[in-house]
């Protein structure tokens, strides 16, 4: 059977657009609050006086110990030298800026004659060329800028996706990756719960098993009663399998198992099975009791079980329907049952309106001889199959009184 296959789960690019432009110019000065060792940091665009440019910053650069004149003091430390650096941040929220617009902001923020200051951050949800790049250094330096920077969207979200700014990143756009992985944590520990319990209440994980359990509906209310349930029998709130196994993400359930006929080569190097022809009969399949869901049987089981029994040893096999259900959706399991059945009752949540088990079923040839190798249908089984079982089971004969 051809495997799904899953797409993975990323973030979609964060919407800078949808700021309202001070909203923009709150998060670019928040983003730069531990960049540098300011002593003031203002919004002066939000003040309504901003000569250019949307923010202003004031570093301190520590330096060293200034000489002192006394004991006293010495005593008290000294005065702590040091230098103040200028930073001018100007914010635009544009998704498009060209080299030449690029430059003529720079001529903005620092027009001829004013104070140059010692470093620069021009800030835009924009995907920079690198020509606009180039410009941009090339006319800071020319003015006498000592470090400027240019954050686009990509060094934006990159910023913001760092563990230290995930309040930002959820403030803002409604996202937080702490959460989300607090959220996947709590998740696997609750998967990983209901799989111990499964290990514990149904059957190991290394072996084959044959446990009655009970599958319900976990948003059903009408249990044990059908009759408030219309077409119960076509779209159960529950009933029985057989649990036969795990996966490595869920349990495998028998669906179906029914009376089979196998012919099968063993070819080397490896003995690589190879299924020359088979066949079953959906008369008289093996399934628990279920009271609820059994139906009246047109055939006699032991008709169909006699005819079985009677071919050649080496070709007896069941054919078995496996189904999965994921241990993600298994809420819980009760391993005490109740009156109505004594078998654990695992609840599910449905992964369709009419299905507990995942879309895709294993389809297998399976030897009642527990030692025997089982045989997974190919592609082409269709074409293999051959007529072994009858439509009608003649009766067996009766035994000598």
């Amino acid at each position: 059977m051809a495997s799904k296959v899953k797409t993975s789960k990323t973030i979609n690019p964060l919407h800078f657009e949808d700021l309202e432009p001070h909203r923009f110019e709150d998060l670019v000065r928040q983003l730069v609050y531990d960049f540098r060792n300011w002593a003031l940091l203002e919004p002066t665009g939000r003040l309504g006086s901003d000569d250019g440019y949307d923010a202003r910053g004031l570093e301190v650069v520590e330096g060293p110990v200034s000489p002192v004149e006394d004991d006293e003091e010495s005593d008290a430390g000294g005065e702590r030298g040091g230098e103040e650096r200028l930073w001018q941040i100007q914010c635009k929220r544009e998704r498009s800026i060209s080299p030449a617009k690029i430059a003529g902001y720079v001529d903005q923020m620092i027009p001829e004659g004013a104070t140059v200051p010692y470093g620069l951050i021009f800030a835009a949800p924009a995907d920079f060329s690198k020509k606009a790049r180039d410009v941009f250094r090339d006319e800071l330096r020319q003015k006498g800028v000592r470090e400027f920077y240019l954050w686009g969207k990509a060094d934006l979200e990159d910023v913001l996706y760092q563990p230290k700014n995930d309040h930002l990143l959820y403030a803002y756009f409604g996202i937080s990756l702490q959460i989300q992985k607090r959220s996947q944590r709590s998740a696997l520990r609750s998967i990983l719960a209901i799989k111990r319990k499964a290990i514990k209440h149904l059957g190991a994980i290394n072996q084959r098993n044959f446990t009655e359990i009970l599958i319900r509906d976990i948003d059903d209310t009408h249990y044990p009663w059908t009759g408030e349930i219309p077409e119960f029998r076509k779209n159960p709130a529950w009933k029985k399998f057989y649990f036969v196994g795990h996966e490595h993400d869920g349990i495998q359930v028998l669906i179906k198992k029914y009376f089979a006929y196998r012919d099968v080569e063993y070819l080397p190097p490896k003995g690589r099975a190879n299924l020359k022809a088979w066949d079953f009969t959906r008369k008289g399949d093996v399934r628990p009791r279920d009271s609820w869901n059994d139906e009246d049987e047109s055939t006699n089981g032991y008709s169909v079980h006699y005819f079985w029994q009677n071919l050649d040893k080496e070709k007896q096999v069941f054919f078995e329907i496996v189904g999965l259900v994921k241990y993600e959706n298994i809420i819980d399991i009760d391993p005490e049952g109740d009156i109505y059945e004594e078998c654990p009752h695992v609840y599910v949540k449905r992964v369709t309106a009419s299905s507990f088990f995942e879309p895709a079923f294993t389809y297998k040839l399976v030897p009642p001889d527990s030692w025997g190798r089982e045989t997974y249908l190919p592609a082409n089984a269709e074409k293999l199959k051959i007529r072994i079982f009858p439509e009608q089971f003649p009766d067996p004969p009766k035994s000598e009184p």
